[in-house]
Order: C-alpha cells, then structure tokens, then sequence
C-alpha cells in the first residue's frame, strides 16, 4: 500500500489502513516516545494514544509536507502532555537559576562519536526528566527554544538553561561511562 492509500483508508475508517499504517509507524514512533518518558508502561499508554490521536485527526493532515513528520508531532505532543501532567513543568521551573560559568562553554566531549546510538541512548535515560525533554526537543528534533518554550508552557529563557544544563549533565555521564568502560 502506499503512504496515500494508507492515509485515505484511515480516513474511511479502515481497519486495514490503520493495521498497516501501526506496522509502518510503530517501532519508530515507540523509540520517540521512550525518548521523552521513561517508564515503560506509561510510555506504552502514551504510545497508544499517540496512534488514537493520530487515526482521529488524520482528516488534519493536508499533505503538505511529510506525513511521517505530521505523525512525529502527534507523538511528541501526547508526550509531553503526559509530562505535563507528570509535573515537567515543576521540575523546570524550580531548576532555573545561575548557571554554573563552566556549562555554557562545554558541548559534551569528543567521546559522544564514539559511542553507540544504543550507549547514548542508555546514558540520556539517566538525563533527569526535565533535561532529557529540553535536549530532546532541542537537538534531536529541531524545534528552536521559543517553541520548547510554547510546547512546555515556560519561559524561552527556561528552556535555553535547561539545554545547557542538560548538555554538561549529558558530558558528566558520557565521562563517567568512558571512565567505566576503560577500566572494564
């Protein structure tokens, strides 16, 4: 099938079309999620209501521009709905003040190329909720911080700290896993 028929089948209530637009999606829709929440089965629900939103308002999509990224932008947002509601908001908020001189010079170090997707993604696990959010959105997904800033209901000024915060926390941890790893 193609992505064009998969989306009008859907739009006629096609239990085919949403059978093959699941299996097309939800292995990388998953990984998306799994991202931003780290508790599996609240990861799970999120996922599956990821999909719910997605085949009721699939009438939305227009085709303009790519139907895979209309789909990522459904599953971010019921991700951070769920951490809105898991009080994100909280944690960034109470988080904001002066940042220490080192975090706004250091990118995480050379190391991060040589390590595996798999490794980084274990060490970004271990990134605190609100951090792990903030890098996501910033550096995996591209939005600019004045959109985190709208997306997570903060100030643009919270989200910039949060990145450059998450970014040292980030550089710590790929440190230490260097350090562990070279000692095994």
């Amino acid at each position: 099938m193609t992505i064009e028929s998969i989306i009008e089948g859907c739009r006629n209530g096609d239990a085919e079309a949403r059978r093959e637009l699941y299996q097309r999606y939800a292995s990388e829709m998953f990984a998306l999620v799994r991202r931003y929440v780290k508790v599996r089965a609240a990861a799970e629900d999120v996922f599956h209501d990821g999909f719910v939103v997605a085949y009721t308002k699939i009438d939305s999509y227009r085709g303009e521009g790519s139907f895979e990224g209309w789909l990522r932008r459904i599953f971010v947002n019921a991700a951070l709905t769920h951490l809105r509601n898991s009080s994100l908001h909280k944690t960034l908020e109470s988080d904001v003040g002066d940042l220490p001189p080192n975090v706004a010079e250091g990118a995480p170090p050379e190391v991060l190329s040589t390590l595996t997707q798999q490794e980084l993604a274990k060490i970004m696990e271990r990134l605190p909720e609100g951090y792990r959010t903030v890098i996501n959105l910033y550096a995996v997904e591209g939005y600019s911080h004045a959109e985190i800033g709208q997306m997570l209901n903060v100030s643009e000024s919270t989200s910039r700290s949060q990145y450059l915060r998450a970014r040292a926390r980030l550089a710590e941890l790929i440190k230490e896993y260097e350090r562990v790893k070279e000692s095994n």
